[in-house]
């Protein structure tokens, strides 16, 4: 140590005899260390002197292990700048079940990228950010409304600036393309619409012919499954789900009190029926009466203005199909069928025709 400390002095005593003006030491790494306890003191002149620390362009200068080129750099940082933006920062108009994209957009003075977020109100439902591009996408809702909303731009030093946005979405007219058939009239709703049809049309859009809408018993269609039939004193194997127009049929134990009985699956416009005799040339039904429920317990006899209650001709033998329709369309879920003469057990195969409420 003591002939570091000479060589120090004779230095610094060269230095002084040259007049020089500094102190500089030159080397890949140069490290000041005091004693254990000691201190290391670095003072400018006494005149108005200034102490430099300064790196190289790739270098760094660490306080107590913290970088203090990235310290500075973070102050010196300034926020990001929004680019001009129209009038109150709206984004537009737009008609209901428009795509969108939209690119707001922020510089950082640096250079460096920017993260985008939403920090207050709400984008359009169905509209989101991408928080690394700035774009602003999706499908607009179909209503009247206007959507308010905050996002902030974020530099890598944690510097943001915010910006309000609006986007304002307007309903379109869904009847505009005149969506109801046959004479119904199109009433427009938030997304949607409903067509108000004539008393023989249903469906979506009145397309559907009701008297002739089959909803589906017959086994070409089955969409009345099997435990959607039902039936009361039944003859031998002829069971419920038998009874489809066209399979082999359902036969009752007896005229008085048999009964087959269809479930619709909801309340519908029921306009009218075909029933049709068993396979076996013994069993069909020649006369039936028909009853009617919503909810399965309350049932109603199908009756005519004068309240009396309708007997109905069904088949003339066990292979002739007989279609009848209603004096007048009935809401109904559950339909029953009631023999009142019959060849021998009376036997039937039906179909139900009807449009969804």
């Amino acid at each position: 140590m003591a002939s570091l400390m000479l060589f120090v002095a004779v230095v610094c005593q060269v230095l002084r005899i040259a007049g020089t003006a500094f102190f500089e030491v030159q080397y890949p790494s140069v490290v000041l260390s005091a004693e254990v306890g000691g201190n290391v003191t670095i003072r400018a002149g006494p005149d108005i002197g200034s102490i430099f620390l300064r790196s190289s362009t790739r270098g760094s200068i660490y306080i107590d292990g913290t970088d203090m080129m990235i310290v500075i750099e973070m102050l010196n940082s300034l926020p990001p700048i929004w680019s001009d933006m129209s009038e109150h920062g709206s984004l537009g108009t737009y008609l209901g079940g428009t795509s969108v994209s939209i690119k707001v957009t922020a510089q950082d003075p640096e250079g460096n990228p920017i993260r985008y977020e939403k920090v207050s109100g709400a984008f359009p439902p169905g509209v989101v950010l991408n928080k690394a591009t700035g774009e602003i996408s999706g499908v607009t809702p179909d209503i009247d409304a206007v959507y308010e909303f905050g996002i902030r731009a974020t530099d890598n030093h944690g510097k943001h600036a915010d910006q309000t946005f609006t986007i304002l979405t307007r309903e379109k007219n869904q009847c505009r393309t005149i969506p109801c058939k046959n004479g119904g009239s199109c009433i427009d709703d938030i997304d949607d619409y409903s067509c108000s049809c004539p008393t023989a049309y249903g469906g979506k859009n009145c397309q559907l012919d009701c008297a002739n809408n089959a909803v589906g018993v017959d086994v070409g269609l089955m969409n009345i499954p099997d435990a959607q039939m039902s039936a009361h004193f039944s003859h031998a194997d002829y069971a419920a789900w038998n009874g489809r127009l066209k399979g082999s049929g359902w036969v009752g134990e007896q005229v008085v009190n048999s009964w087959l009985q269809i479930d619709l699956g909801s309340v519908m416009d029921w306009f009218a029926v075909t029933m049709q005799g068993a396979v076996s040339s013994s069993y069909y039904t020649t006369t039936y009466t028909m009853a009617y429920s919503e909810d399965g317990d309350n049932f109603q006899d199908v009756k005519d203005t004068a309240s009396n209650t309708l007997i109905f001709n069904g088949s003339t033998l066990f292979d002739t199909m007989t279609k009848t329709i209603l004096p007048a369309p009935l809401q109904a879920r559950y339909v029953r069928f009631i023999p009142r003469t019959a060849a021998t057990n009376p036997g039937m195969r039906v179909e139900v025709f009807a449009c969804p409420k």
